[in-house]
């Protein structure tokens, strides 16, 4: 899906089946650039869009798989009964490449690397950035990563602006970022 009134459409149907705003956790590392889709997706939440949502994963306060469980355990501890919206990366088919997916329930980041993290998650949107075989997400434009990021912070944003509407929220929560070094407020 590359069309973002589609991916607003999807987003926004998931959206609509919770009745409370999203927590969106955005995993990945700016150490790797086919990686760092999550963290700028992030960034641009809270420092451009000031999204009105809990985002989590960010370039100065990233989630990654040596804080995942923390900050997982901290969200829920948190927030309870927010739904989360998971955003990563992903690996592909060549023709998928800049493309995204929506999709019902979690995702397993670091799975194309390898890695065994727990799902997160209860609707996902992921960018393909690049394909599952070569030099996977380490072989990856910045430009191209930043361009994803910047149509899906957008995206997410104004599904959010539309659903704190649908709900009537007169003061919508401030955007925040996760620290994991910092204490729990």
């Amino acid at each position: 899906m590359t069309n973002p009134d589609k991916i607003f459409k999807a987003l926004s149907f998931l959206m609509n089946g919770f009745a409370r705003l999203p927590v969106v956790l955005c995993a990945g590392t700016d150490r790797v650039t086919g990686d760092c889709f999550g963290p700028l997706v992030g960034e641009d939440l809270v420092r451009r869009h000031n999204a009105g949502v809990f985002v989590y994963g960010t370039l100065s306060a990233p989630v990654t798989a040596k804080n995942l469980v923390q900050a997982l355990a901290f969200i829920k501890e948190r927030h309870p009964h927010s739904p989360i919206l998971a955003v990563d990366s992903a690996l592909g088919d060549g023709r998928d490449i800049g493309s995204f997916k929506v999709f019902d329930g979690g995702l397993f980041p670091g799975a194309a690397a390898g890695k065994l993290l727990p799902k997160i998650g209860d609707f996902s949107l992921t960018a393909t950035v690049a394909p599952k075989i070569g030099a996977g997400a380490y072989g990856v434009r910045l430009g191209l990563v930043a361009a994803l990021a910047r149509v899906a912070a957008l995206t997410v944003a104004r599904c959010v602006s539309r659903r704190i509407h649908e709900l009537n929220l007169l003061q919508p929560p401030t955007t925040v970022q996760y620290h994991h070094n910092a204490e729990r407020l």
